[in-house]
């Protein structure tokens, strides 16, 4: 097998020199062994644990953590699948080249199945995540959606592509978290996990609120009750390179907060999941970017997010400070997910 890709990088590389023919055949091979080991053992699980969970929605795999999107734990037991779109391109606000050692764009369009379990008995304060996604990696669609639908309707210039990556690159999520109660349960959390894949490799801790209840019930119906609840975040995380990113931060930490609104209903078990929810997050990232002095690049970033039922809709993007005239960096993201069992029920 090693000789056969051996020889298929050599005739594609042609007169390259022999790092740059090793490095391709490296990126391949990792992708090709992620889709046939990753995948040929997660996909199993999720077939088996979905009938059994509750549904809500999932984390968001990476990088979406470092591009501007929610960062927050699942409350609740939850598998989903869905498209995330997260796009680099080395061109900054102002038009000029944005000062880091990636000089191509970067189109990840991850299609991700996530599992979230929220365990019972002994273990009923522990919840575990694993997220894995796939992307063919290219310039579209996230070219057409930053270009063609957010600069138009915004009235901005388009942001050029660079020397557009090509390849298959995957990643694979999990986490533990412990939660605690604040007037409510699972409001507080504390926890860790990783990323690994074609992208980067990164390890984290993380701790903070999700949904506490800031506002009176303004209305009470049969879906729930409607209110507002805040949520913040504090990460730190360790990061290496990978195919993608071949030189990043060692070191980064970030901080998340949001408000939401939304009607939220209580099951018997008391738990409370949003029937339908707005949320707006704000982020401070020390970043995964380097110049190529070994400076990091800090990111600014906002988020939108909506859901409805099964579906939920986010963007995201670096533009925080200067989100009326322009975007003030290079990246830009976007996901939309499926409930597959709240759908399940449906039928």
């Amino acid at each position: 097998m090693t000789h056969k890709l051996s020889a298929v990088a050599a005739h594609r590389c042609g007169h390259a020199d022999d790092h740059a023919a090793a490095h391709k055949l490296h990126t391949y091979s990792t992708s090709r062994y992620w889709m046939s080991r990753g995948f040929g053992l997660i996909l199993p699980v999720f077939l088996i644990v979905g009938p059994f969970s509750s549904p809500v929605w999932s984390e968001s795999p990476a990088p979406s953590v470092h591009w501007g999107s929610t960062a927050f734990p699942d409350q609740y037991s939850t598998v989903t699948t869905g498209l995330t779109l997260n796009r680099f391109t080395p061109i900054d606000g102002n038009g000029a080249k944005y000062d880091s050692t990636v000089a191509n764009t970067l189109g990840f369009n991850l299609i991700t199945l996530s599992w979230t379990q929220h365990w019972g008995g002994d273990w009923k304060d522990w919840s575990t995540n694993l997220t894995a996604g796939i992307s063919p990696t290219s310039d579209e669609p996230s070219q057409f959606f930053q270009n063609k639908v957010v600069h138009q309707l915004r009235h901005l210039p388009p942001v050029p592509s660079v020397d557009p990556r090509k390849e298959t690159d995957v990643m694979i999520d999990g986490s533990v978290t412990r939660w605690f109660p604040l007037f409510q349960p699972k409001v507080m959390f504390v926890g860790g996990g990783f990323s690994v894949g074609t992208i980067y490799q990164q390890g984290f801790l993380r701790a903070g609120i999700r949904r506490l209840q800031v506002t009176p019930t303004l209305y009470s119906g049969s879906w729930g009750e409607v209110s507002g609840r805040a949520s913040v975040l504090g990460r730190i995380s360790y990061q290496d390179d990978g195919a993608a990113l071949r030189s990043v931060r060692n070191t980064a930490g970030l901080v998340q907060p949001s408000i939401a609104f939304g009607q939220y209903r209580r099951t018997a078990n008391g738990e409370t999941i949003p029937t339908w929810e707005i949320e707006f997050a704000l982020l401070w990232d020390s970043g995964i970017f380097v110049n190529p002095r070994g400076d990091s690049q800090k990111q600014f970033a906002w988020s939108l997010a909506a859901s409805t039922g099964p579906l939920r809709f986010e963007t995201w993007n670096d533009s925080m400070g200067n989100i009326a005239t322009r975007d003030f960096g290079p990246t830009y993201g976007a996901s939309l997910t499926l409930d597959v069992l709240r759908v399940w029920r449906y039928f």
